[in-house]
């Protein structure tokens, strides 16, 4: 049974493996040594100790862990909001009853055709997304796009949002984050320039990236990002941190299970970085608070967000359109934005 409490639920981002049936270039969170699964008592005693509302599994291809539908039926019969990300692979394998049990789902897609996304992510993986996402309609699970803002990619962001309107789908945008390499990185022009085509195709549901929350005037915005204030990843190999882009830690399952209030400070406080002096004075300090804490950390920590348009003079024209939040799991989960038709 889990305990009552009466402080609010916590969302985490849980990576069971780091096995996957993919190798995209861009991947975040790829083993370099070797393959790990998180024991499944320690999942358990997690839910059973910690507010925990909401889990999202993501990391790997979760139905590679080899207790995952066992999970899956264990977790849901707690009411515990569940979501995956998968790259369709988890989807087809489960079955129907099992499915449901899912709040939403988001499939990885970053091209809005075929060929240059299986150029990207494999042969056949767009219309393994497609068939997927099929699946899910069928069964009246709430689905969603994927897409990681890119370089590469970030010219056809507008049409992906396009195609996720026309499939009646939300469409989720993480920026790249230069966990392994800065090659994949948007510029600042094209990170703004595909915001404002996203925008323009469909209408905001929820966004907790600071920088863009600055620009569009986000209504719901919430202080900085909330990543280690509302969630927290577990990754594979049961080190914690804050967030799913940051792979370094000195903390442990072990660790959060036995002292969870002085592990939460001591995430929330190794994401409240020094405010940059240009930002001290910046009428968008309380929404933006120097940007995405994990995008800083992994550049210059002393320096506002890259994609900071202050600095610069600037401000980017973004046609912002609201439509009602869904309450999907990822909505106070990282930095991310995400669009409705």
């Amino acid at each position: 049974m889990r305990e009552n409490r009466t402080s609010p639920g916590f969302t985490f981002g849980i990576g069971l493996t780091d096995r996957c049936n993919a190798a995209c270039p861009h991947c975040y969170s790829r083993s370099h040594n070797g393959y790990h699964d998180l024991d499944y008592a320690q999942v358990l005693s997690l839910v059973n100790r910690l507010p925990v509302e909401s889990i999202n599994f993501g990391t790997g291809e979760s139905i590679l862990y080899p207790r995952f539908t066992e999970l899956v039926r264990e977790l849901s019969d707690r009411s515990i909001d569940l979501a995956v990300t998968t790259n369709g692979l988890t989807v087809h394998q489960l079955p129907d009853a099992d499915l449901r049990r899912f709040h939403d789902i988001d499939f990885s897609l970053d091209y809005p055709d075929a060929e240059t996304n299986d150029r990207w992510r494999g042969q056949g993986s767009f219309d393994y997304v497609m068939e997927g996402v099929a699946r899910c309609r069928d069964l009246g699970v709430e689905a969603s796009l994927v897409g990681c803002l890119m370089r590469e990619n970030a010219a056809t962001m507008g049409k992906l949002a396009e195609l996720a309107c026309k499939l009646d789908l939300n469409l989720r945008v993480n920026v790249y984050k230069p966990v392994h390499s800065r090659d994949h990185r948007p510029t600042y022009e094209q990170f703004w320039q595909a915001i404002a085509d996203m925008a323009g195709a469909a209408a905001f549901s929820a966004c907790s990236e600071p920088v863009v929350n600055a620009a569009i005037g986000n209504p719901r915005a919430n202080h900085g990002n909330p990543c280690g204030r509302h969630s927290f990843r577990v990754h594979a190999d049961g080190k914690v941190v804050p967030c799913v882009y940051l792979n370094h830690s000195t903390t442990t399952l072990d660790d959060l299970l036995s002292s969870f209030e002085t592990q939460r400070r001591k995430m929330v406080q190794s994401m409240e970085l020094p405010v940059p002096a240009v930002c001290r004075d910046c009428s968008a300090l309380e929404v933006c608070a120097g940007g995405c804490a994990s995008r800083r950390l992994l550049g210059h920590p002393a320096e506002p967000d890259e994609y900071c348009f202050k600095v610069r003079g600037d401000h980017p024209v973004i046609p912002a359109r609201w439509k009602e939040s869904k309450g999907l799991v990822h909505e106070n989960y990282l930095c991310t934005m995400i669009f409705s038709a």
